[in-house]
């Protein structure tokens, strides 16, 4: 009998960072994924550093380096209930971007061991979603416990940029104004423009723009609309300003990307 519910790689990977394929590292979906990067050196295992890239945020690291790579889509948080699904939110955003946590090898035990199962069910043959969805989780949640036991508490900029973030992914497509995301959280636009360039060396505009690119990107790769319809679904009352907007971040049409990246 077919299993259904069969591991989907389309949700969740994992990869040894020796061998992860380059078409992961340099491909358009790589942003739409929560990344759990471990890494730690053979010579000095004191430590293990472990990164946490949130979905639309670039991340590069050392391939060289011995470790392992856990990524999973937003569904996968979806399915849970909110209040873990928002402390994991956190956790990848503790500080703007990412989250690097250099973690003791006795306290990092625990995941090497939780990886090595998230790793057997993930290349088993007759391994299942839900077995993985709840392993992941195990590890998350410990990682949570080792954040809030050993580590500092956000400063007040850092809770700024949580909260940007989440506003932005909830408003992205209606609400492009500076100001409106500066009134929801309680300060001035200069102000949170100033934590956004400390913390993230961009603009609210920026930001909101990459943001607007990134799921044009997704739209025109993995849905069947027309690039009108694009435009309208992300709120530009003209197609051909939007075909403008997304060449200037680009380099390219939207149709000469769509034409590069074929459903």
């Amino acid at each position: 009998m077919k299993n259904s519910h069969q591991i989907d790689p389309l949700k969740i990977v994992y990869f040894e960072l020796e061998r992860c394929p380059e078409s992961y590292l340099n491909g358009e979906e790589r942003n739409t994924f929560f990344e759990i990067i471990c890494q730690f050196d053979s010579e000095n295992d004191a430590y293990v550093d472990i990164h946490l890239i949130p979905i639309y945020r670039a991340s590069t690291f050392n391939t060289k380096k011995q470790g392992y790579l856990i990524a999973f889509k937003r569904d996968y948080l979806e399915e849970d209930d909110k209040e873990y699904a928002l402390d994991v939110f956190n956790l990848f955003n503790i500080q703007g971007q990412s989250t690097h946590l250099s973690i003791e090898k006795e306290s990092a035990d625990i995941l090497f061991q939780i990886s090595s199962l998230i790793k057997d069910e993930y290349f088993n043959p007759n391994g299942t979603y839900l077995i993985l969805k709840a392993l992941i989780k195990v590890y998350l949640l410990n990682l949570i416990r080792l954040n809030n036991l050993h580590f500092l508490e956000q400063d007040t900029n850092q809770k700024r940029i949580y909260q940007f973030i989440i506003l932005l992914d909830q408003y992205f497509k209606e609400q492009r104004n500076a100001d409106f995301y500066a009134t929801d959280m309680g300060i001035s636009a200069k102000r949170l423009n100033q934590i956004l360039k400390l913390k993230m060396n961009k603009s609210i505009t920026q930001l909101i723009h990459e943001r607007l690119i990134l799921e044009a990107k997704r739209m025109l790769i993995s849905s069947e609309m027309t690039i009108k319809e694009i435009a309208f679904e992300l709120n530009f009352d003209d197609p051909a300003y939007f075909s403008r907007f997304f060449k200037k971040n680009t380099q390219l049409s939207p149709e000469k990307f769509k034409q590069q990246h074929p459903n």
